[in-house]
């Protein structure tokens, strides 16, 4: 049975932390030798956000919500393949493995000045992106009185590895990675990004962390 135990509120709300699909981008790409060369940089991000993205630069703080989800935030990478003749761009865009998800067609600017060129290019993208439906990973919303419980039926296991254990449940879908420290019923636990104190009893795991200012506890029975 998996407990959550939410301490010092009345009630809480949890949601997903955004209903836009999630992109980063680079100030500066490889073929660009300094940042925002010619205002490229600044334009994309200005075309993803009219096309619904939320947008960050890959160098700038990120916010926590976005920061502990990692895996469902987007990259954009712009690719230059132009030529002395015409200015030629186009964009990918991967997930957190690095695996290409979408990638627009070529598009085109026969503008002499290459900064009027790329800056068309930019602006050709839009129509492009619109081809690309990402999806957005939703959480239901969830609102826990004080001292109430959510519970469910399922039991945990720990594997042994080198630095400590990992946390599976029925289907061997890993749950928590769990780090050994000089306390040997004390861990360093992570849950997909979410850092927190696991400790170890005979027949369960509590881990414990903090969600926007609020401690959560949670219970794993072995």
């Amino acid at each position: 049975m998996k407990k959550f135990t939410l301490l010092f509120i009345c009630l809480l709300s949890i949601q997903a932390f955004s209903q836009k699909p999630v992109i980063l981008i680079s100030n500066k790409y490889e073929f660009q030798k300094k940042p925002n060369t010619y205002n490229i940089n600044n334009m994309l991000k200005a075309v993803l956000v009219s096309n619904n993205y939320e947008v960050y630069f890959d160098d700038e703080p990120l916010p926590a919500e976005v920061a502990n989800n990692r895996c469902d935030v987007l990259t954009g990478v712009l690719l230059d393949k132009s030529n002395m003749f015409m200015t030629k761009i186009k964009l990918q865009i991967k997930d957190c493995q690095n695996m290409i998800l979408f990638e627009t067609d070529e598009v085109k600017s026969k503008d002499k000045d290459i900064q009027a060129g790329f800056i068309e290019t930019i602006r050709l993208l839009s129509p492009e992106l619109k081809k690309f439906k990402p999806s957005i990973k939703k959480q239901d919303v969830v609102t826990i009185a004080k001292d109430e419980t959510v519970s469910t039926s399922q039991k945990y296991q720990l594997v042994e590895v080198t630095n400590g254990y990992v946390l599976m449940d029925a289907s061997l879908k890993a749950k928590l990675q769990i780090y050994k420290t000089t306390n040997p019923t004390v861990f360093i636990a992570d849950k997909f990004g979410v850092k927190g104190v696991f400790t170890k009893l005979p027949n369960k795991g509590i881990f414990e962390y903090y969600m926007n200012d609020t401690l959560v506890v949670e219970e794993f029975l072995f």
